[in-house]
This record gives structure tokens, sequence and C-alpha cells, in this order.
């Protein structure tokens, strides 16, 4: 606050009273026009740095005169209704209020220069003083009708002397409702208080609040019902009956007319309840109450009706004095005022409450955030450990050995290398090679997965023959540790044929295969089981190898997971291979499952349901039409890299293609229709590639087949071959079984589509 215990008043007062006080200072202003000097927070030119020096108020008029120096300071806006004043006359208080405020004060110098002249000549004129007092107060004693209309009501009966006291003791009380709810009580000791020093101080029988709605719970927590009954009651003796907790459900609740009427501001006054024409329900409960007298005042906070403020007189007909009405009146507005601020309170502490269960819960999201977090790093950590090695130990070999290789073959003397340790120096080089590739292309393949880039070409494949194919790599990779595999070939001949993707098919098959003879030890045996309905495949690989933990069994799929940690394994693999086989195999719309015993082994169980395609154009072509002389099997490649170029003649010649190798781009686009190819390789620059792409397309008067060779795609840039005309795409390094694969595809379609 501003000012200190010396003030005039500080007090809440309600929307009206404080429009009258403003009122006063403006009529001020009107009478002493010259000389006097008028401030409000419209002077002000901001008030955020007095609020940062600890001090604020909502606003404030301030006159200055010879005769007369007066402050008026809103220190906030309680609500709608009510505001929280402060008024001073002290000339101390004033010089405290502009030492603050001055910095911030849109004055010139020799207004303030002035100001504080007449403040330290401490002159104030008596008469016009006193009357201004006089004026003020009677603004603020209004609802207690301190002012000679009260006096001459009750002049008669009592003693001036009785009557100010009693004046002074309900001040006292307004005084004390007003700090209690500065200092923000709980509104049950307010409502209690209050009732009770009010009711001793007018001698009531009976003092009550009758709340309206009061939440009631069931037998069930989820049942709540609402009621209308006396919340607070103040008796002045035992022999009066209570009536706490007393509801009543014909005369008031649910009875619209009468909470309206209360809303709007209806007191009930009932001076003798046998000359009064009131409800003839509400006559027949005073009676049963034995209620001679009353008053009953509406309690109304934010707009709604909350309760009543009701006074009794038990034993004998009581004439209400429009003092003790309207001091009601005071006091019902008071207690809404608490109530209004409570209800406030526990609303923003609700608020609050929500808040700190929202951090709580953004707090447990970003600490199982920081876990994954964690837990990536360390799979990452795992996982780059883990890839080192796995590239290391292959690049070692082939390094290593061909180191050794070229070292010989410089070597006049060549009898220190037999002819078997060459073959078997160039078998560990290419199986290297073999192993790192296979490293690679799981990771791209992937990567495509993980992008949903992969796509499957489904076409009929014989599940025989694809088995001999998994089952001689078997062999091959158990070749030297030991280990047998068999094949388990149970379909029928008439079953034999299933549509699949024969690439990612053998890709699922040889991934099981390979993690079995790599976790079986020497001496054991690896099962690759086949079976077959009319619905679905049925693959098993099965094994003898040391089996899994159940607890572990979940982690298999993991991308980058190891069983065993990277420093200490004695087994090799990225942790890649499961996992893409898994999204393989669900890519297929399949599923695997896993069944293992520690010690035992383990048996991986492939489920992939059968892809008729009854309009597919593979189905209607006879796979040995690209061997008909009538087919197109021209093939041009617009290729820079000569290594590249090389590779791709030498592999289309022996395949029985017609090879056309283009160097010079312009050549190519001219040339496009005498050369007539089915197909155009392009393995130039991305934006070269494009504009080659586009310009073939405008060019060529047939539908031919363009495919480009690209090290990666990323983001969108697939959509932008699309649109510039590209059909299709490989990822080096190319394998010359996919490689051809593709190519033949291509070709059947080609055929189909001019059949």
């Amino acid at each position: 606050m501003f000012i200190s215990n010396q003030s005039l008043i500080s007090i809440i007062i309600s929307h009206p009273i404080f429009t009258k006080i403003s009122h006063l200072w403006r009529e001020l202003v009107k009478e002493n026009c010259h000389g006097a000097i008028y401030l409000n927070e419209e002077n002000l030119a901001n008030t955020t740095s007095i609020r940062n020096k600890g001090q604020k108020f909502h606003s404030f008029q301030l006159f200055i005169s010879e005769e007369l120096q007066c402050l008026l300071i809103v220190e906030k806006q309680i609500n709608e209704l009510y505001y929280q004043i402060t008024i001073t006359l002290e000339t101390e208080e004033i010089l405290d209020f502009l030492e603050i405020s001055q910095s911030e004060l849109s004055i010139s110098n020799e207004e303030l220069t002035t100001i504080k002249t007449v403040l330290h000549r401490k002159k104030n004129h008596h008469i016009i003083k006193q009357n201004f007092i006089f004026s003020l107060l009677k603004i603020l004693t209004e609802p207690l009708e301190l002012q000679e209309s009260y006096i001459n009501e009750h002049y008669q009966s009592q003693p001036i002397e009785v009557i100010l006291r009693n004046k002074i003791a309900q001040e006292r009380i307004i005084r004390q409702v007003t700090q209690q709810i500065q200092q923000d009580l709980d509104p049950l000791i307010i409502v209690k208080m209050t009732i009770e020093q009010v009711q001793s101080l007018l001698q009531l029988d009976r003092l009550l609040v009758y709340q309206i709605n009061v939440p009631v719970k069931g037998k069930s927590e989820n049942n709540i019902s609402f009621i209308d009954t006396v919340t607070y009651e103040a008796k002045a003796s035992n022999v009066i009956p209570s009536v706490l907790n007393f509801n009543e459900e014909s005369c008031f609740h649910n009875n619209q007319e009468f909470q309206k009427k209360y809303l709007e501001g209806y007191t009930l006054v009932i001076d003798n309840i046998h000359e009064s024409n009131m409800d003839i329900c509400l006559k027949m409960m005073m009676e049963k109450l034995e209620i001679k007298a009353k008053v009953a005042i509406p309690i109304i906070v934010k707009n709604q009706l909350w309760g009543l403020l009701i006074a009794h007189q038990c034993f004998t007909i009581r004439k209400w004095k429009n003092s003790e009405i309207k001091f009601l009146k005071n006091i019902a507005e008071y207690l809404s005022l608490a109530i209004y601020q409570y209800n406030s309170y526990q609303k923003l502490e609700e608020q609050k409450n929500l808040l700190e269960q929202q951090i709580e819960k953004k707090a447990k999201q970003l600490q199982d955030a920081l876990v994954v977090a964690q837990i990536a790093h360390q799979s990452k950590t795992e996982f780059l450990g883990s890839i080192s090695h796995e590239l290391r130990t292959p690049l070692t070999c082939i390094i290593g050995l061909s180191g050794t290789l070229l070292h010989w073959s410089k070597e006049k003397k060549r009898e220190n290398l037999s002819p078997e340790k060459q073959v078997r120096y160039l078998q560990i080089i290419q199986d290297s090679g073999r192993k790192l590739l296979q490293l690679i292309n799981n990771m791209l393949d992937f990567a495509d997965l993980e992008a949903g880039k992969s796509l499957l070409y489904i076409e009929r494949i014989s599940l025989e023959n694809l088995s001999k194919f998994v089952y001689i790599s078997g062999l091959e990779i158990a070749r030297n540790q030991g280990i047998k595999v068999r094949l388990d070939y149970q379909v029928s001949p008439e079953l034999d044929l299933f549509y699949a993707d024969e690439e990612r098919l053998y890709q699922i098959l040889l991934n099981l295969v390979d993690n079995a003879i790599k976790f079986t030890p020497s001496g054991g045996q690896v099962i690759i089981r086949v079976m077959r309905n009319q619905h679905q495949a049925i693959f098993q690989v099965e094994d003898t190898g040391i089996g899994i933990d159940k607890k572990q069994i979940p982690l298999l799929f993991t991308e980058f997971q190891q069983l065993e940690n990277y420093r200490s394994r004695s087994y090799s693999g990225t942790g890649l291979g499961l996992a893409l086989t898994k999204h393989l195999v669900e890519l297929h719309g399949g599923m695997i499952e896993v069944e293992s015993i520690i010690g035992s082994g383990s048996t991986f169980t492939v489920f992939l349901p059968n892809y008729e395609q009854k309009n597919s154009l593979k189905n209607e072509c006879n796979q040995n039409v690209i061997n008909q002389s009538k087919v197109n099997k021209t093939i041009a490649i617009i290729c820079d890299d000569e290594e590249v170029g090389t590779f791709l003649c030498e592999l289309l010649t022996a395949a029985d293609y017609q090879v056309i190798w283009l160097v010079d781009v312009q050549e190519a686009i001219s040339r496009i229709n005498l050369i007539n190819p089915a197909i155009v390789i392009l393995q130039q620059e991305q934006d070269i590639s494009l504009t080659i792409a586009e310009s073939i397309k405008s060019q060529a008067d047939y539908p031919l087949y363009l495919i480009v060779i690209k090290d990666q795609i990323q983001g969108n840039e697939w959509e932008n071959l699309v649109s510039s005309g590209i059909d299709e795409y490989l990822l080096k390094p190319l394998q010359p079984r996919i490689f051809l694969k593709k190519i033949n595809q291509v070709i059947n379609q080609h055929c189909c589509l001019e059949d």
C-alpha cells in the first residue's frame, strides 16, 4: 500500500459508492477551477516502472488547492462490483505518493513545484475540509444510515450515545469483514464469525444462511444431488430451536419465481406473520418453526443466487428498522464478496493443480524420451562398434590376401605360392566381398523399408526351385563348419507354384538359414522345411544350436539389437538380419514366429499368404517368349562411367541381349528412334539424367522403358524421377542376378503388351 495507517480511510466499497466518491472529486474541480490542480491515472506516462518498485495501484485522483488537498487511490478492482480504496488528506502521505510516481507523471516541472509548495505550507481551510469530510462520510456510511434520517428514526426511543455506539459496532463488524477478506480467509470462518457478531449486535433470536444448490453425495461416489439447506446459524440462546441443516422442498426449492425475485434484489420483510399477506406455504412453514418476524436478504455471487441471509424473531413480533435492514444488506454484500473471492481462489487452485499435473505428465514424457534417447544412443554405439567389426574383418582379408597375390605376381620366383593356395586366397577374397555386399544390401534394404520405399515384385515362382537354391546357399555357408544342412520339402507338385517376390523370399529364408548356422555349434544340424496348403506357404528353419532365452525373444526382431555386447560377443552380425526379415515378411502380409529352448535349439516359422494374380500379365504371357526372335531385345546404355558401362555391356551381352553403348548424350537422344531400344539405361548425374529422360520421352514415337542407376534415393527424389518419365531405378552396387531379373521382367511385360 502507498498510504500509512494515518489515512482517513482504507476500505472495500461497492461500485455505486465508488461512483459517488469519484463524482465528489470531480465536483471539487468544478468548484475550484481557478488555481486548483487535478491529476489522475491519465497523467501517468507508464505505470509499469511503479509496479516494478513494489508499488501498484489501479487508478488514482489527486486534488490540490490552497484550501484543500486530498488523494483517492484505488489499490485494486476486486471484481466488477467491488473496489479496495484508500483516502487521505495528510500532506506527508500525498508527498510520499508524489515521490514514488513523479518520474512517471506527465506534468510540467512548474506544476510539480506548485503542488509541492502548496503541500509544504500545510495550509487547509477548516470549513472547506470539514464539509468535504462530511460529504465523504455521508457517502461511505449511507448503507448504515449514519445521517439525520437514521437519527430521527431512533431519537424517540434511544439516547444519541446508544445510537452512535451501535453505529460504531456496525462499522467495526464491517471493518473486520473487510480485513478478513483482504487476508483471504476461508469463507466458512468469515460467515460464521460475521453472523455471530451481527446476531449479537442486532439482538436477533436467530440469524442464519440458507444456501441454494448444496451438493450432497449419494450412496455411490458418482451419485450427487443438490439441495437447499441451512448451512450456518447463530442463536441468542439454547432455548431457541436449531434449524441447522434444515431444508424444505415445497416453498422455495425449484420455485423459479421466488428465485428470480431475489436475484433482482427483492428483500422479504415480515414484522408480524399474522398480519402479513405472505405466501400460504411460507406462512405455514414459519408457524411450524415458531417464527413471529422475519427478514430475508439475497446473497448474490457473480449474478447467481447463492443463498439468503435470514433474520428470525421467534417469541415476539418485531418492527424491523430501515437501518437494520440496510445493515443486513451491507453484510450480505460483503459475504457475497468473500464467497466470490474464495470461489475464484478455488478455481485458480484447480487450474494450478491441473497445470502441475500437466507439467508432471510432460516431465514424465521427457524422462521417458530421455530414456529412449539413451537406449537409442546405446544401440547406436553398439551398432557402430558392430558394423566396424563386420566391415573390418572381410576388408582385412580382401586387402591382405589381394596384396599377397599382387606381391607374388611381381616376383620372378613363383614356387612359394602353389595353385591351391592361389585358389584358396581368391575364394576367401570372393567370400569376403560377398559378405560385404550382403551387409551393405541389408543396410540399404532396411533403410528403404523404414522409409516405405520398398516394393514387391509379385510373380509366380516354383517353391521347389527356390527351396533348392536356398539349400545350396546354406550348404555353401556351412562349408567347413561341421554343420549338416538338410532340406525337408513337403509340397505336392500341384501346389508347387506360388505367388511372391522371389528375390525377397529368398532373402528371408537365407537370413534365417544364415542365422541358424551361425548359432549352431559344429556337429549340429539345420533343417529347411517347406510346407504348403491352399492359401499359404509355411517355411521353417530349425536348428540344434544354443537356443534363445524366452526373455530375449522380443528383442530378436529389433533393429541393431544384439543379444550379446559387441565388445565381448562371440558371434558376428550387425543386428539387422532378423529385423529386415520381419519387415520383409510383413511386407508380404505374412507373420513370423519363434520357438526356442536354451541348449536345444530354435525354430523360426514364416507364414506367407498366396498372392493370386488372375489378371497378371505374367500369367497370360509365356516366360519363354523372350527367347523368340520377334522380341525386341535391344538395350541402349547412356553412361559416361567406363567401368559401369563395361560391366553392363558384358553382362547383358552374355544374357543374349543386343546392347548399344552411347557416351554422347545428344547423339543418344537424336538416334533413339533409329536404334529403337526396348529399354534405355541411364547412368548420369541426377540433373543430366532428368534432362535426358525428358528429351528421350519426347523424341520417342513408341513406348520405351527408362531405368536410371543411382547411388541412393532420398526424400521426394523418386517423385521427381517419375515426373521426368523414368520408369524404374536400380541402386549401386548392382547385383547381376537382380539386375538381369529386372531386365527379363521388363522385356516380358513389353512382349505381353505388344501381343
